[in-house]
């Protein structure tokens, strides 16, 4: 595990959190940092070959994907740069919680400018998408490809994320003409041309779409009830609730209907 590269992720993920516009997502629990590193590492396997880029071990736990080496470096990590740590009684859970603030544009910078692009970036994207939102965040790293692939207690697998191939620009890109002040006019209004036609043509198809009340308006009197009473009787009685227990093989896990999309 490269403790460093852990620090500045949780520390960074946190940062970013401190940019956001609303105070709930400003504060991150240790669930959160820790579904954020996951994150990072997931992003950093796609331009890798399946390399992680804390070396951390990922564990199928309960709650997704888990480090017990990640939740015990939090508190280190982020006491090192004055992270502001709030403990959160709440009536609904027998244990307190922790939430974590740290707001620092110079240190936010400084970790920016060290950390590889497509990492702070993919970092960026998660923590403004999700924030505080736990269900949401646990939701979509359930569904990541080392999560699909794998049943719990296992050991995540990143070499399952799929690579970005990266395309070679067209030679073309770089002999596009150079239009002249008339042609960017005439192109410009080409295009505007164009938006006004569309405009019309939505307009007309809302005005197609627009329903006629019918005449006679219906009635929703004692003869209307009768009929739904009617309707109701010729279903016959309603099913029985009852309650079943559904046992499932452990082979599910590794079912392919898990993660290929191509099985219905």
């Amino acid at each position: 595990m490269d403790e460093d590269r852990l620090d500045k992720i949780i520390q960074y993920a946190l940062l970013v959190a401190g940019q956001e516009d609303e105070d709930t997502d400003r504060e991150l629990g240790p669930i959160h940092l820790i579904k954020y590193t996951y994150l990072a590492d997931i992003e950093h396997a796609r331009y890798s070959n399946g390399q992680s880029y804390t070396d951390v071990p990922w564990l199928f736990h309960k709650f997704g994907p888990w480090s017990y080496e990640v939740f015990e470096r939090i508190d280190i990590s982020l006491s090192e740069v004055n992270a502001e740590r709030r403990r959160v009684s709440h009536p609904k859970y027998e244990d307190d919680f922790i939430r974590w603030r740290l707001v620092d544009n110079q240190l936010l910078a400084d970790l920016e400018a060290v950390l590889p692009l497509h990492i702070s970036a993919s970092i960026k994207h998660a923590v403004h998408r999700f924030g505080s939102d736990t269900p949401s965040l646990l939701n979509y790293v359930y569904l990541t490809q080392p999560m699909l692939k794998a049943q719990p207690g296992e050991l995540l697998d990143l070499r399952e994320v799929e690579s970005v191939k990266l395309k070679a620009e067209p030679a073309d890109e770089y002999s596009k003409p150079i239009l002249s002040t008339r042609q960017k006019k005439q192109q410009s209004k080409t295009i505007e041309n164009l938006r006004v036609k569309i405009k019309r043509k939505l307009a007309e198809k809302r005005k197609e779409r627009k329903l006629i009340p019918p005449d006679p308006p219906p009635k929703y009197d004692e003869v209307f009830q009768q009929g739904l009473e009617w309707l109701d009787s010729v279903a016959g009685e309603p099913p029985k609730e009852e309650r079943f227990v559904v046992r499932f093989s452990d082979d599910i896990w590794k079912s392919r209907a898990r993660y290929d999309p191509e099985i219905p």
